[in-house]
């Protein structure tokens, strides 16, 4: 399978890259900027690719989007074309810059639901909300991952997700996504008041 990670310059991006390369599926990594995918795909490790975000899209079966909400609603509405009837996973978290333990969209829906109502024809799926850029790069190393989104093609993503050596956890349907969003924070928070950096979720009797 041809994986994009939309957005993927950072070390969330970089993250998911290296843990990709090692499943066997082939890997990209978009960013505006094609110099700075260049340079995280190197990073990344042997194999993975560097592209503009409309090219990745293009090239894709499925992308991974780790873009800053600030970004989010421009990167679609340029590649809603390119990422039609594909998988989307969504891992944008928007984090109210005013305070980073709460979260806050235009519409007041989840990241993961404005995603799905710009790109009508994609499959849109909220994960990874609750896993840290650090434990991604540690392949040994597993934690749960839910999983928000309808059940059309969801089998898929979770095959994606245990190749990846993670648990995935059904969520349920897309409109649980601002729950697995406000996680995020919850484990800024747990992280803080615990000076600890890679705190996760673990789902039990699942």
């Amino acid at each position: 399978m041809k994986i994009a990670i939309l957005g993927g310059s950072g070390k969330l991006g970089q993250a998911f890259a290296a843990r990709l390369r090692q499943t066997g599926h082939e890997v990209a990594i978009g960013s505006r900027d094609p110099a700075k995918a260049e340079e995280a795909a190197a990073k990344a490790g042997t194999g993975v690719r560097g592209m503009t975000n409309k090219d990745a899209a293009q090239w894709s079966d499925m992308a991974i989007v780790s873009v800053p909400y600030a970004g989010h609603r421009s990167l679609f509405e340029s590649l809603k074309e390119s990422l039609n009837r594909k998988v989307i996973i969504d891992a944008t978290v928007p984090i109210d810059p005013e305070n980073i333990f709460q979260i806050k969209t235009a519409s007041g829906k989840s990241a993961a639901e404005e995603t799905a109502a710009i790109v009508k024809g994609a499959d849109v799926f909220a994960a990874f909300q609750t896993i840290s850029h650090r434990v991604l790069r540690q392949p040994d190393v597993t934690h749960d991952i839910l999983v928000a989104g309808g059940s059309a093609r969801k089998g898929e993503l979770l095959d994606l997700i245990r190749s990846l050596g993670l648990h995935p956890i059904d969520a349920g349907s897309l409109e649980i996504a601002s729950h697995l969003e406000r996680m995020t924070v919850l484990l800024l928070s747990i992280n803080k008041a615990n000076h600890i950096k890679e705190s996760g979720i673990k789902i039990t009797g699942v």
